[in-house]
C-alpha cells in the first residue's frame, strides 16, 4: 500500500513541477517538504535525528530534521525544472577555471540540489559523463535519467561494467567524468569518514584509482541551497581546486593518499552544510 501511495505522489508531483509557474511550483514543493514527506519517511527521520546528535550535537535536532526534509524534498521535486531554474539565473557558479584540464574527474556530493553541479559543468563547456545508480522508484529513475541527458550529460551504469567505459571516456575521448563520492550502496555510505577511520571501497576509492591510472586531476564540486528570493529557490555551485593523486611505484599507497586527500576535502563541506546532505539518514557510524 505504501509503495502505491508513493507512486501516486511521484506521478502527481513530477507532472505538476514540470508545468507549474515558478511561484506555484515553489509553494507546492514547500508544502510537500513540510507536511507530506516527513510523514511518509518516519523511520528515515528518526535516523536523521540520531545522526544529527552524533555529528552536529549543537544543532536543534527537530529544526535540523525539518531543514533536511525541506532541502531533500525540494531537490527531488526540482528535477523536472532544474534546467529552467538554471536558465533563469538562479545558480551562481564559482571555480569553473578548475574544469579546463584533461583528463579530469569531478567528484560531486549530494548537497543542496546536486543536479546543479552537472548543469554547471555543461554550461562551462565540460559536459559530464556520469555514473548513475537507479533509485528504488522506476518513475524517479526515468525522470532523472531523461533530465540529465536533456541537460547535456551522458550516463554510465554503476558496477564493474562501468570501469572500462569510464577509463575510455577519460583517456581516449578526453571527456570529464562525474562521480558522486557519497553514494549509498550495499547498505553503507562510504564517504566521508566522519570519524569512522580511513575509507576503503565505494566511489571515493574508485575515483582515486581512476585518477591514478589515467593521470586525471580530481575537482570536488558541490552545491548549496541559498535563501530563496520572492519567486523561488537560489543556489551556489562551487568547484574546488584540483587534487592530484600520486603516481609512484607503490600503487596502493598512491590510492590511499588520494582517498585521504578527497576525504579531507569533502568532510568539512558536508559537516558545514549537513542539513542539506541527502545521505544523512543512511549514514551509519559503523559503516
Amino acid at each position: 500500500m505504501r509503495r502505491q501511495i508513493l507512486a501516486i505522489v511521484d506521478r502527481v508531483s513530477i507532472a505538476w513541477m514540470r508545468h507549474a509557474p515558478d511561484r506555484l511550483a515553489d509553494a507546492y514543493a514547500g508544502f510537500m517538504a513540510r507536511r507530506v514527506v516527513p510523514k511518509l519517511y518516519g523511520a528515515a527521520s528518526a535516523r536523521a535525528r540520531a545522526n544529527f546528535a552524533r555529528l552536529r550535537p549543537e544543532l536543534d535536532a527537530e529544526a535540523a530534521v525539518a531543514a533536511h526534509w525541506d532541502n531533500t524534498a525540494r531537490s527531488f521535486l526540482e528535477v523536472p525544472r532544474a534546467i529552467r531554474l538554471f536558465d533563469e539565473g538562479r545558480v551562481a557558479v564559482e571555480g569553473t577555471e578548475h574544469l579546463g584540464g584533461r583528463p579530469l574527474i569531478v567528484a560531486a556530493l549530494h548537497l543542496g540540489n546536486w543536479e546543479m553541479v552537472g548543469l554547471a559543468m555543461v554550461r562551462a563547456g565540460s559536459a559530464p559523463v556520469a555514473f548513475y545508480q537507479p533509485t528504488s522508484s522506476e518513475l524517479r529513475t526515468r525522470t532523472v535519467v531523461a533530465e540529465r541527458i536533456r541537460g547535456g550529460g551522458r550516463l554510465l551504469p554503476v558496477g564493474r561494467d562501468a570501469t572500462r567505459p569510464a577509463l575510455r571516456a577519460l583517456v581516449q575521448d578526453r571527456d570529464v567524468l562525474l562521480v558522486f563520492l557519497d553514494e549509498h550502496q550495499h547498505g553503507r555510505v562510504a564517504a566521508p569518514s566522519l570519524g569512522r577511520g580511513p575509507r576503503s571501497g565505494g566511489n571515493i576509492e574508485v575515483a582515486a584509482r581512476l585518477a591514478r591510472h589515467s593521470g586525471a586531476a580530481i575537482v570536488v564540486g558541490h552545491c548549496e541551497r541559498l535563501a530563496p528570493d520572492a519567486s523561488g529557490p537560489r543556489f551556489h555551485v562551487r568547484f574546488e581546486a584540483p587534487i592530484e593523486v600520486p603516481r609512484s611505484d607503490d600503487r596502493d599507497a598512491d590510492i590511499r593518499a588520494g582517498v585521504e586527500a578527497l576525504d579531507a576535502c569533502i568532510e568539512p563541506l558536508i559537516l558545514g552544510r549537513i542539513t542539506q546532505w541527502l545521505m544523512l539518514p543512511d549514514w551509519k557510524p559503523e559503516g
